[in-house]
């Protein structure tokens, strides 16, 4: 039997700028760990990586990294398709306009590509991709010639996006594309984490819908999170002029307002003299307001900090296996799942810092406070001060207990290799001779 996953994204392909990105790569990654192990299951699986058209307008393109990720992709038996969508030279991919041309134009693309295979599954990330079910559906012959399953995979909302007052167009958007998701179709949404799937059901009009198991994950064995020898983790703090004679506070991400470090840093200021504060902040293109905004912020409440204004990936795994790293502060204002807690559990397991994050979005899911980690109220000042204060007075014995537990728990959870198995156990694995729960051929 021949089967195929066509994964649609929009990043980690040519550019890799975001946590779309992230999730793109892990997947290739994991599937190559996986190759053998899934094959001895369910004969052959080609990957194909769906991807809208890039230009000189696209953000963070680069060629060589593409390149790159074309081959990896064609090692896993599938190639790479980019999807145009423009109708303007300046066109922005994120607008209904662009998504609308895009599930328009896959529907037919991914209904031709299904004819060589005995079984298909077709994941679709976030916004872009959304109705692509729907546009399957408008077409004249609708029927696939052999089993093809959706997974709709979404990772934020306009209620998220737009903090309580969303757009009316992008949560119409949004409703018509989760709507196609019905006890007899064949298509289901992604259960990424207990709180997210919660979200969907108290702001959409969603009678019945399937939710598949597609747990927000890691790979957990991956080569970047062996323990790191201290003499190496020394010189790459000395590299980027951190100090190694001082107590750390970490926090590193998109310099961006839904990352909170706005509201970090006057926080800090009771605690200026117990830690030295490490920020590493990525702008967007040509947008440095942000950090100039953290700079002044630094400034005005006197901390001895360190800011590294680019993406860098060797300095939090150097500070996260450090010994006088004492924190990582995650106050985002939402994240449906963030990538932070568990890699700072696999790096921090033997020495290192212990999370504190937002009592918000998917860190109650990933974090249990006073056990695994820490959750605070981070629109409060005082209460996240007093959370930190917390953790740097824990005693030695109690820090690490922390960091075991934490360690233990994404082992048990978040394991790539172990859930995404479980997502194709859902779709591929018969009980009534049908994929996953469904109850008929439904959809097309």
């Amino acid at each position: 039997m021949r089967n195929a996953i066509f994964y649609l994204t929009y990043n980690g392909l040519y550019n890799f700028t975001n946590g779309i990105g992230t999730q793109t790569q892990l997947l290739i990654t994991g599937l190559e760990a996986l190759h053998d192990e899934l094959a001895r299951t369910y004969s052959s699986i080609d990957l194909h990586v769906i991807c809208p058209e890039p230009d000189t307008q696209t953000w963070g393109y680069e060629h060589g990294f593409y390149q790159r990720q074309r081959e990896r992709v064609r090692q896993l038996g599938g190639q790479v398709h980019l999807i145009p969508y423009k109708q303007q030279p300046r066109q922005d991919l994120w607008g209904i306009p662009s998504w609308k041309a895009l599930c328009q134009n896959v529907a037919p693309f991914l209904r031709q590509q299904a004819l060589a295979y005995d079984r298909s599954l077709i994941i679709c990330v976030d916004q872009p991709w959304l109705q692509t079910p729907y546009y399957f559906k408008m077409e004249r012959g609708s029927a696939f010639q052999n089993q093809a399953d959706v997974l709709l995979v979404l990772y934020s909302t306009a209620f998220i996006r737009y903090d309580g007052a969303p757009d009316a167009a992008e949560v119409a958007w949004e409703q018509r594309g989760l709507e196609a998701s019905q006890p007899d179709s064949r298509v289901a949404l992604a259960d990424v984490c207990p709180s997210f799937t919660d979200h969907l059901k108290r702001h959409f009009r969603l009678p019945a819908p399937q939710f598949a198991p597609y747990t927000s994950s890691i790979l957990v064995n991956d080569s970047t999170f062996p323990p790191e020898d201290e003499t190496v983790s020394r010189k790459t703090l000395q590299a980027y002029g951190v100090p190694t004679d001082a107590d750390l506070l970490l926090a590193f991400g998109r310099a961006a307002v839904i990352k909170g470090f706005e509201k970090l840093i006057p926080a800090l200021a009771p605690l200026r003299d117990r830690i030295h504060f490490v920020l590493i902040s990525v702008p967007y293109i040509g947008d440095e307001s942000q950090q100039r905004l953290y700079d002044q912020l630094l400034r005005r409440n006197g901390l001895r900090a360190t800011h590294i204004k680019a993406f860098t990936r060797d300095l939090p795994r150097a500070l996260c296996q450090w010994p006088r790293t004492k924190i990582v502060a995650v106050p985002s204002r939402y994240e449906t799942f963030s990538n932070i807690p568990v890699e700072v559990a696999l790096w921090a397991r033997e020495k290192g810092p212990v999370v504190v994050a937002s009592a918000a979005g998917g860190f109650v899911d990933q974090i249990e406070t006073g056990i695994t980690g820490f959750l605070t109220d981070t629109s409060s000042s005082q209460q996240l001060t007093q959370t930190l204060r917390l953790v740097l007075d824990l005693s030695p014995e109690g820090h690490a207990a922390i960091r075991q537990r934490a360690y233990q728990r994404v082992m048990k959870l978040y394991d790539f290799e172990q859930n995404f198995s479980a997502t194709l156990r859902w779709f591929w694995q018969r009980l009534d001779g049908k994929a996953g729960h469904y109850a008929s051929s439904g959809w097309w």
